[in-house]
């Protein structure tokens, strides 16, 4: 059974803890991951043909929604985020203008995969944005999540609902942290303290954080939940069966 994962920063696991790490599959299964730093839902779409024609996957898991959101408020901010910003750009990594045009391409994505004969096909809802869940981009992000669900149940695909789980026990914490990263530079120096003692749960514990190390990126119980999530949402596909409830 070959897998293809294709998204963002979280796919990629070059930014925190990757939750690949925590896929629970078959011995014979092959995964192939196409993750990439900063990417949009119409950067993602951009690779998807090549992916499917390279690969030639059982299942494909797409993981993408979160950049959508985030980088016209990166772009908002200026100074720092600029260079970033535009190497974005300049790769095709665009966010989308609105979510309505976000669940045209999302259910693109699911048509073209479904015409080359995929029928195993995950979408991944959009974890929380900062672990604030009352913040504006949370609220934001509940819509865009509708949209991933509405496209995934039109067409009869798999849905490894990260963001319900995510949530639910963010909604346990007392209080929610409001920390988020604010400078591109953070995810460099971030990435050097990982190979530090306690790793990216030494970040979160600093910074108040649970899920996370820096709002967006995983750390080990962050990773380890969106690895069973999405684990049990590929056997669903594979079996035909509902997937147990964490």
């Amino acid at each position: 059974m070959t897998i293809t994962l294709l998204g963002d920063s979280l796919t990629a696991g070059n930014l925190g803890i990757p939750y690949t790490e925590y896929l629970k599959l078959p011995e014979e299964s092959r995964v192939i991951n196409h993750g990439m730093d900063g990417d949009t839902i119409l950067g993602v779409c951009s690779r998807l043909d090549d992916a499917l024609r390279t690969d030639k996957p059982d299942i494909l898991v797409i993981q993408t929604g979160a950049n959508d959101l985030l980088l016209p408020e990166m772009a908002a901010r200026d100074g720092n985020w600029t260079p970033f910003i535009e190497e974005m750009t300049a790769r095709g990594s665009l966010p989308t203008p609105n979510y309505n045009t976000f669940a045209e391409i999302y259910t693109d994505m699911i048509e073209a995969a479904s015409s080359r004969g995929i029928d195993g096909i995950v979408c991944v809802t959009i974890p929380p944005i900062g672990e604030n869940l009352g913040s504006e981009r949370n609220h934001r992000r509940v819509e865009y999540n509708r949209q991933i669900r509405e496209a995934a149940g039109a067409a009869g695909a798999g849905i490894a609902d990260a963001a319900e789980k995510f949530e639910n026990l963010l909604k346990e914490v007392t209080p929610l942290s409001d920390w988020f990263f604010d400078n591109p530079m953070d995810f460099t120096t971030d990435t050097r303290k990982l190979h530090r003692a306690k790793g990216a749960m030494a970040l979160s514990e600093k910074r108040g954080l649970y899920l996370t190390m820096d709002g967006a990126h995983l750390n080990e119980r962050g990773a380890e939940l969106m690895g069973t999530v999405i684990s049990r949402a590929i056997l669903a596909c594979c079996l035909c069966t509902a997937p147990e409830i964490i």
